[in-house]
C-alpha cells in the first residue's frame, strides 16, 4: 500500500516540476502533541535566477483524531524567515494549500488521509496511522 501512495505522489509531483517534498516525523511518546519542527529554506530556479534569497520555514505534524477509513492530522506551518511568502503545495493529493504568511506567522492545515493500513481502531487513537507517513509538499514559493 505504501508503494501506491508513493507512486501515487510522485507523479503528482512530476506534474510541478519544482516540487519540493518534505516528510514529517510523528512525536513518539504523544502524537496528539505536535512532534519536532523540521526545518527548512526553500528556495526555486526562479528564485536564483532573480537573486532572491531562499526562505525559511518550519513544519509539523500532529495527530487530530482517527476517522472510519484513515486519520485527520493537523499540519502546521511556520515561516521563520524575515519575509513575507505565499506558499502553495499540497498534503495528501486532494487537499491543496495557497497560504500566505507573515515573517513568525503559523497556518494549521486539517488534512484526511483515507488509507487503512491495516491498523487497529486502539493503534490509531494511541499512534495514528501506521502507514499514512505524513509528508508536505510545496509547489510554488513567492516571495514579497
Amino acid at each position: 500500500m505504501k508503494r501506491t501512495w508513493t507512486a501515487l505522489l510522485f507523479g503528482a509531483l512530476a506534474v510541478g516540476a519544482s516540487a519540493q517534498s518534505f516528510d514529517l516525523e510523528m512525536n513518539g511518546t504523544d502524537p496528539k502533541q505536535f512532534g519536532e519542527p523540521r526545518k527548512e529554506t526553500l528556495v526555486t530556479e526562479d528564485m536564483e535566477k532573480e537573486g532572491i534569497a531562499p526562505v525559511s520555514v518550519e513544519f509539523a505534524v500532529q495527530l487530530k483524531k482517527p476517522i472510519p477509513l484513515g486519520c485527520q492530522y493537523i499540519y502546521r506551518i511556520t515561516n521563520t524567515s524575515d519575509r513575507t511568502v505565499v506558499l502553495k503545495g499540497f498534503t495528501v493529493p486532494d487537499a491543496k494549500f495557497n497560504e500566505k504568511l507573515k515573517p513568525g506567522a503559523s497556518v494549521d492545515l486539517l488534512t484526511n488521509t483515507m488509507n487503512r493500513g491495516g491498523s487497529t481502531k486502539e493503534e490509531k487513537k494511541e499512534r495514528g496511522c501506521i502507514d499514512c507517513a505524513p509528508s508536505i509538499n510545496i509547489q510554488e514559493i513567492e516571495v514579497k
